[in-house]
């Protein structure tokens, strides 16, 4: 699959599963592309370390070694999913702390006194 499919794939399961543990607002539909189209990122940059046998190490000009940036980028996006994933309380730890309340029903006292000001 390329980027755009994928990331199409994971905002629908994204938002899928926001509105199963029912914390999905529309409100959040433009972090939800952000997550997606990283999710979509992560699971392109593991194929290729996959297709390099996990070759995570580059040499450097002096000789030595260093991690190569096709894994320092995964790296980097596995704590930013993380992250993004804490925001869109997608993870146990996150509903954990969570204190997610439904729109309250507005008050017959404040339709009430609503109605007054119309007057």
């Amino acid at each position: 699959m390329d980027y755009s499919e994928l990331t199409k794939k994971y905002k629908g399961i994204v938002k899928e599963n926001m509105i199963s543990l029912d914390v999905y607002r529309s409100e959040f539909d433009t972090l939800i592309e952000i997550y997606s189209g990283m999710l979509a990122q992560y699971d392109i940059i593991t194929e290729r370390l996959i297709d390099s046998k996990f070759d995570i190490e580059v040499e450097t000009q002096r000789g030595g070694s260093r991690k190569s940036a096709t894994a320092t980028a995964q790296e980097k996006l596995r704590t930013d999913l993380i992250m993004y994933s804490d925001r869109l309380m997608l993870n146990p730890k996150a509903l954990r702390n969570a204190k997610v309340e439904a729109p309250k029903e507005e008050s017959a006292l404040n339709k009430f006194l609503l109605g007054m000001g119309n007057r």
